[in-house]
């Protein structure tokens, strides 16, 4: 059976909108699709930019009898920060994990290193808040048998701590939500990167 010229020319308008239609609708559906997406995921990161590079790790010497060391972080951010000590430039634990690497004038020193297993989630003991232009610095004793300190009395040695960042929240520790506690170390809300300060020497 013939379909009428007049008929296909009257039924022309009505595909044409229909087409147009169906290439608008998935066009920017697509795109709200991709927009929406991008909102997602940015609402998962900090709203701060990355605070680990202003963070200035630095290391001095306390006193020769006994040796000690000072081991501190700065804080160049105009904002606060908290840091998961663990791991960390603040970490009680921070020569015996071998975060501090020696040399002397013979190559590096072995120190031995120990590995432990943290409880989850972090305390309030294992968080330090450094406000904006802020330093916070603990204190190591070098001592044996960790460090060889028999066969390297009356010498200099140079020292650098380095490491990683476990997690840095843009925040006040009482800002920091339990589930964010709970994927310490692995959560999109804090900044995680490599820490290194400058070499000092130090005098044994």
């Amino acid at each position: 059976m013939c379909v009428p010229r007049s008929s296909q020319s009257q039924n022309l308008p009505l595909l044409l909108l229909l087409t147009g239609t169906l290439f608008f609708f998935f066009r920017y559906s697509g795109i709200t699709t991709g927009i929406s997406d991008q909102v997602a995921a940015d609402e998962k990161m900090p709203a701060s930019g990355n605070v680990i590079p202003n963070l200035q790790v630095s290391v001095r010497q306390v006193s020769t009898s006994p040796p000690k060391l000072g081991i501190a972080v700065t804080n160049a951010n105009p904002e606060p920060v908290t840091v998961l000590t663990w791991n960390s430039p603040l970490d009680p634990l921070a020569l015996q994990l071998g975060l501090l690497s020696f040399a002397s004038d013979g190559g590096p020193i072995d120190i031995p290193t120990i590995q432990i297993r943290r409880k989850m989630p972090p305390g309030a003991d294992s968080l330090a808040t450094i406000g904006a232009g802020q330093t916070k610095e603990q204190e190591l004793e070098l001592r044996e048998p960790i460090v060889p300190l028999g066969r390297l009395r009356g010498t200099t040695v140079g020292v650098v701590c380095k490491g990683e960042w476990m997690s840095v929240w843009p925040s006040e520790a009482d800002a920091i939500s339990q589930a964010s506690l709970e994927n310490a170390g692995t959560g999109e809300d804090a900044f995680r990167g490599s820490f290194q300060s400058e070499a000092v020497d130090v005098e044994l």
